[in-house]
Parts: structure tokens; C-alpha cells; sequence
């Protein structure tokens, strides 16, 4: 005859089998890895410290440049690379060393200018900083190498910032923060940092364009062709910026190596084009005529060293 369970065995079983039925359940749940706040703030103690960063009133950068483009026209011209900032205006120049124009963009604290290869015609390049002014309005172009760089300012910017945990890069897991404009953008913007240094090493753009949207990315500053010549697909816009070799300038760990890829998948007017920046003259108290910056003004010829 079998004999009735004790109400502590009873109980027990019943435990075992609640520990069991939320143990999936336990496991399931994401790690939370590292508060936004925290990791910004370990980022910009990887710059220097709070002394050091205050010190810097303008910064003039130089060094040399190249770009590569590899669809939608293959070639490479080779020349030098200005990045000058001061407080939220910024300006990148490249000048060739042949006869192509000089290539730029910049911010005045109000408004985007962006240079034109001929009258009426951009590069792709152009064409994106031009459709995506957002990426130098907000400062993130060029990353720390900008006085403008938003996460030096943040309560001032105010964007959203989500942790989206460590993502595999090129073999390597790097910390991803999501980076959303306080005025929103039509780009999906993250920024990656190295998880032993907090050192800023990447940031990725990316949207997905339908056919009707195509206009955006066109290199040439003209209309599209007729939509009954085109065939009813979605476009792919995808950047990213790398920044790597980081050495000291003025009690700061800056990156001397910056490198910007463009690619662009359509088939109505593929692309891919990249300029590497090999950074090698650092003026972090530069004085800045603040002309340089206006929409009217075109950035002047820099001297090489």
C-alpha cells in the first residue's frame, strides 16, 4: 500500500518544478551590459582628462588624403585632408593634387554648405553629405577629431542613446550605442567603441530607400530618369567611419588614421567610394575666423608641411 507524501516532500517538488518552469525563462533575459551615461562617460575619459579637453578652443587638423572609387566610376586621386572645428561649426577639405576641384562640407552652427563638382553636378560624396546633413549639423563626422563631436556635449545636443550591447566587427566585439538626433534622422546611426579602452573606433549610417526616394542619392545634382526606365526596387545606403593609430596630441589620445567608406546599393546608380585621412599635424588652439565656416566662403588652399 502506498503511502500518502509528507507535506515536505510535497513542497519540495513543487519548488523544484516552479525552479525549473523559470530557469528558460531566467536564461532568456538580455545582460543590460553598461548605462549609456557610464559608457560616454568612459569614452571621454579615453580622450584626456576633463582639463585637457577644456583647453582645446579650435582645432585645425591636417594631413594627407586619398580617395578610392570602386563602382560607379574607378579611379583615386591623392591629395590633402583639412578638419577644422570650434564649438559646433566644423569643415572638412580635401584638396587633389590634380586638377579635380576641391571637395568640402561644412556647418556655420545654422546651415550645411557642400561643395559641387561642376555647376549643378555633386559626387556621390557630395551628394551624401548634402542629403544627409545631419551627420555634420550633429558633429559626428570625424568623431573625436571635431570639437563638435556630441557626446562632448550632451545635455546640449540631447539625443537618445540606447545600448545595444557588444556587436562583432571585422572579428572583433566592440560596445554599440545607438545614436538618435534629437530631431530624429532618416539614418540609422551607431557609434562603437572598444570595450578595454572605450576609444571611439567606429560609427555606421544606414537606410533603406524605395524607389520613389531614389532622388536622395543621386551623384549627379540632376533628376532621376523617367520612373517607367527604372525598375521598382529598393536602394541600400551604408557608411561607416573608422579611426585607428591613436597617439597623444595636447594630453589627448587622438586617432591619426580615419578612414570614410560610401557604398550604395541601387540598381539605378550603384557606388562605392572611401577616402583614408593619414593625419599628421595637430594644432588643437588654433584660431578660427569663424568666415571660414559660411556658406559663402570656399575653404582656402591649404599649404602643405
Amino acid at each position: 500500500m502506498n503511502r500518502p507524501c509528507s507535506k515536505n516532500v510535497i513542497a519540495f517538488l513543487v519548488f523544484v518544478a516552479l525552479t525549473l518552469a523559470t530557469l528558460p525563462v531566467l536564461q532568456a533575459m538580455p545582460d543590460k551590459g553598461i548605462p549609456p551615461a557610464e559608457l560616454v562617460a568612459k569614452h571621454l575619459d579615453s580622450i584626456g582628462s576633463a582639463e585637457a579637453r577644456s583647453q582645446v578652443r579650435g582645432t585645425r587638423i591636417k594631413g594627407s588624403c586619398t580617395v578610392t572609387a570602386k563602382i560607379g566610376g574607378v579611379g583615386q586621386a591623392e591629395g590633402q585632408a583639412v578638419m577644422v572645428s570650434q564649438g559646433n561649426q566644423n569643415l572638412i577639405t580635401l584638396t587633389f593634387n590634380s586638377e579635380n576641384p576641391p571637395t568640402w562640407f561644412k556647418f556655420d552652427g545654422s546651415k550645411t554648405s557642400v561643395s559641387q563638382f561642376r555647376p549643378g553636378r555633386r559626387t556621390q560624396l557630395e551628394q551624401f553629405f548634402a542629403a544627409y546633413d545631419v551627420i555634420v549639423k550633429e558633429g559626428l563626422v570625424g568623431g573625436t577629431l571635431s570639437a563638435s563631436w556630441p557626446l562632448l556635449k550632451l545635455q546640449e545636443r540631447n539625443p537618445k542613446l540606447e545600448y545595444a550591447g557588444l556587436k562583432k566587427v571585422d572579428g572583433k566585439e566592440l560596445h554599440a550605442l545607438k545614436y538618435t538626433p534629437r530631431k530624429g534622422s532618416d539614418l540609422k546611426i551607431i557609434l562603437y567603441f572598444d570595450p578595454q579602452t572605450f576609444r571611439h573606433v567606429r560609427t555606421e549610417y544606414s537606410q533603406t530607400i524605395y524607389a520613389t526616394e531614389q532622388r536622395k542619392i543621386g551623384g549627379t545634382g540632376r533628376n532621376l530618369p523617367d520612373p517607367t526606365m527604372q525598375q521598382a526596387s529598393t536602394a541600400r545606403v551604408d557608411a561607416y567611419e573608422e579611426f585607428a593609430d591613436f597617439k597623444t596630441e595636447g594630453g589627448l589620445e587622438l586617432p591619426h588614421m580615419y578612414k570614410f567608406e560610401l557604398s550604395i546599393q541601387s540598381e539605378v546608380k550603384p557606388a562605392m567610394v572611401n577616402w583614408v585621412f593619414n593625419l599628421n599635424d595637430f594644432n588643437l588652439n588654433a584660431p578660427v575666423d569663424a568666415a571660414e565656416f559660411t556658406s559663402s566662403s570656399t575653404p582656402p588652399k591649404e599649404k602643405s608641411n
